[in-house]
């Protein structure tokens, strides 16, 4: 158990001009518990802090007024039972200004043109007044195969058509945004994947048609000329023939001549 260190503090407007937060924490634990007082002040006036219900160490403060030349100034005190330590920070209100990332990004391929990709966001949702205080964005693009950024600042549009990517190649694409008169960059946005238009291959088809079928070939009709084999002798003939002696034969011989 140990007695509460300085914590550390930083505040941010990503809902300007409704409001800004503070958030903080300890870089060393006390091993007890430990509350936190915070104190907003701005032209020697306490401002009122509502504790974040999502978040432990946060809480939201809003702007008394806008455009404000007065520094604010936050006081977080760390306390246990042991002790208590504190840390002060100071800011002007463009100093904190910084939205969240453009919201729900996409990429298209254009049809027909293997160069370009139509590149789309909104702005962020937190951002309570978007006529009023309009935010400029910064688009960087590249293909997997390069590890350089290449960069376009817009003024309020949200959208843009990348003209020189390489065909066929696969790009990744952030957009950042900012208030266009005051504050710093947002984070950048979700990275999105896409690959300029690709022209399907034709089908491969045939000019020609082959014709596969064969003509059956069928033997000819035997002629009625062809030559026959000799019938054998049948009935009593052949067998007469078979049973005459030689001395029978010869005398049959003698009587002709």
């Amino acid at each position: 158990m140990v007695p509460p260190r300085e914590p550390t503090v930083t505040c941010r407007s990503n809902t300007y001009p409704k409001g800004f937060y503070c958030s903080w924490h300890q870089l060393h634990q006390t091993f007890i518990p430990t509350t936190f007082e915070v104190d907003v002040q701005h032209n020697q006036r306490s401002l009122e802090v509502q504790k974040d219900p999502d978040h432990k160490n946060r809480c939201r403060v809003r702007f008394p007024e806008v455009f404000s030349s007065f520094p604010y100034k936050v006081n977080v005190t760390s306390v246990n039972a042991l002790g208590k330590a504190s840390t002060t920070i100071s800011f002007e209100e463009s100093s904190i200004v910084k939205p969240d990332p453009p919201e729900r990004v996409t990429a298209t391929p254009i049809r027909h043109n293997a160069r370009r990709l139509e590149v789309s966001w909104h702005s962020p949702a937190t951002w309570p007044d978007i006529d009023n205080f309009p935010l400029k964005y910064f688009l960087r693009y590249r293909p997997l195969i390069r590890e350089q950024w290449q960069h376009v600042e817009l003024s309020d549009s949200t959208s843009h058509t990348i003209t020189d990517a390489i065909a066929g190649k696969e790009y990744i694409i952030q957009v950042a945004a900012k208030d266009t008169e005051i504050g710093t960059w947002s984070d950048w946005s979700v990275a999105v994947h896409a690959t300029p238009w690709i022209e399907d291959p034709l089908p491969i088809t045939s000019t020609t048609e082959v014709d596969y079928t064969t003509e059956a070939k069928t033997s000819p009709i035997p002629s009625s000329n062809a030559p026959q084999k000799a019938k054998k002798p049948v009935g009593g003939a052949a067998r007469l023939l078979t049973h005459f002696s030689p001395l029978l034969l010869g005398m049959l011989l003698l009587f002709m001549w």
